[in-house]
């Protein structure tokens, strides 16, 4: 009986591929009670749950920030899925769910640094410039932010480099718009920053329509409940998927050194399928694995006698979802339809000395001591701790194959450390975190994939969502669930993240 039941294999543990497995196992228990005829789910991941951009974030939700986009509606659809999730499950006390405040401040009047530490400071080669997360999601002057091709094509954009108009692509498509209840408010509403130096404060959001959580207790929250329900989880890296009875396109070639056949004709040779290869090569091990399976694809691990029978799969392992490129049943994407690479934003913890209030602020600073602008963006938790993120690097990269790999900067960690000094006293640096740093997932186009690969019996991707991962984690999770379970999403339109939207 177990072997007759369908398996959904979901290869990454972050928030999206969490939040896949939890409302597909509360789907499945509601109309399977009885565990041995349920459908399997299983969850893989090489490392740990949450272990890069979900764990790594600053948990930022804002309901409206993407009116006007192409994710508008995911957006406020997975805003108000938070609150649900909240509600139902005590968010709380269990991963820091809380409505804030938010501000958006222009800082211009940084005191000079020292004359030795001002040389440090600028100087910078065209390897180490940096950006930062910030323009990703701040507030900023209203524009449709989703990218249409001319954007996109480097012969179309502003004058300049190809990397220029790569990284405009890149980061503009998430932008907020000028909304008219957006107002300057005094300085002093935000006492635990520097008044002497915003000169420029606006509320951008109110505790009802702005929130935020701490991702890695989200993730691993969520992740606790599917477990509760059944959900199978693995600790393995996949090393390929093969497609059962796919015939590689490889043509074997034999000559007969004695035929009187000129060289340049030969016989063709009918390849094996996958199924006998992989057939053969175990009966040479003296076992078979998978040779009986009538499943369409085999998930292959790097750990010997683990290997997954699969009727469905999900990829939506984040930065790392170009590497579903090399695997067989995979081989009808394109990288053109999935150009996803990592955005490296550095972070830091503080522990301030006195509480502050539930106020996200979001720093705009030009100043004396650093080249250009720079900015930052700053979370107080529930916990008492707080999050600030920026210096990211200017190109999306692709991330290390381990993602415990250290990818920081000692360069922008050095220089988002001073800059939160700058902005605020109340900052101690006596508890801190710091020489942190994640890969977040962005696609060029600004638009995260949630689509089943055309033509195929049963895969799946869901990734490329960038800054608004934790926001849009949960509404991505339900949609890919109905697609696993119904075929269809009825809860979202996902036309506009399809995989072949663009090619």
């Amino acid at each position: 009986m177990g072997s007759q039941r369908e398996t959904i294999v979901i290869i990454g543990a972050g928030v999206v591929g969490v939040s896949i497995a939890y409302f597909t196992m509360k789907r499945l228990v509601s109309e399977h009670p009885d565990p041995e005829s349920r459908p399997r789910v299983i969850l893989l991941e090489q490392c740990e749950p949450g272990c890069s951009a979900s764990g790594k974030s600053g948990g930022f939700l804002a309901r409206h920030w993407s009116d006007s986009t192409d994710t508008e509606q995911l957006a406020r659809f997975s805003y108000d899925l938070h609150a649900k999730l909240a509600e139902e499950h005590d968010g709380a006390s269990r991963w820091g769910y809380r409505p804030v405040d938010t501000f958006s401040a222009e800082v211009d009047r940084i005191p000079v640094a020292p004359a030795k530490q001002r040389k440090k400071v600028h100087q910078r080669t065209d390897s180490e410039s940096v950006v930062t997360s910030i323009e990703v999601i701040a507030p900023q002057t209203h524009r449709t932010s989703s990218v249409t091709m001319q954007e996109y094509s480097s012969s179309a954009a502003t004058p300049g480099s190809q990397e220029d108009s790569m990284q405009t692509s890149t980061h503009a498509s998430i932008s907020v718009p000028e909304i008219p209840s957006f107002k300057v408010v005094p300085p002093e509403t935000v006492p635990w920053l520097r008044t002497d130096v915003v000169t420029n404060l606006r509320q951008v959001g109110v505790t009802a329509n702005t929130a935020q959580v701490d991702p890695l207790k989200l993730t691993r929250s969520l992740l606790a409940e599917a477990k509760s329900m059944g959900l199978e989880t693995i600790r393995a890296k996949v090393i390929d998927v093969a497609e059962m009875g796919y015939r590689p396109p490889v043509i074997e070639l034999s000559i007969d050194r004695h035929s009187t056949k000129p060289l340049d004709v030969l016989q063709i040779e009918t390849p094996k399928t996958t199924s006998q290869t992989m057939m053969e090569m175990d009966e040479r091990k003296g076992h078979i694995k998978v040779s009986k399976t009538k499943k369409p694809y085999v998930v292959l691990l790097d750990q010997e006698g683990l290997d997954i029978p699969a009727d469905k799969i999900v990829v939506a392992c984040g930065a790392w979802v170009t590497s579903c490129l090399r695997w067989e049943a995979f081989r009808d994407v394109s990288a053109s339809q999935i150009p996803i690479q990592g955005l490296r934003v550095h972070y830091l913890l503080a522990k301030p000395k006195s509480e502050i209030p539930a106020q996200a602020v979001f720093a705009e600073i030009n100043g004396t001591v650093y080249n250009g602008e720079d900015a930052i963006e700053i979370y107080p938790r529930p916990d008492g701790s707080v999050f600030v993120c920026g210096e990211a690097l200017d190109d999306p990269e692709m991330p290390p194959h381990n993602p415990f790999e250290p990818v920081y900067s000692k360069r922008a960690t050095s220089r988002l450390k001073q800059i939160v000094n700058d902005v605020s006293t109340a900052l101690s640096f006596d508890v801190i975190q710091y020489g942190l740093a994640c890969h977040l997932p962005v696609h060029a186009k600004g638009i995260p994939v949630i689509s089943k690969v055309p033509s195929s019996k049963g895969l799946y991707i869901a990734a490329g969502h960038g800054c608004w991962g934790i926001l849009n984690g949960p509404a991505t999770g339900l949609a890919i669930s109905e697609l696993l379970i119904d075929g269809k999403c009825s809860s979202l339109d996902l036309q506009n993240f399809k995989l072949d939207r663009w090619y």
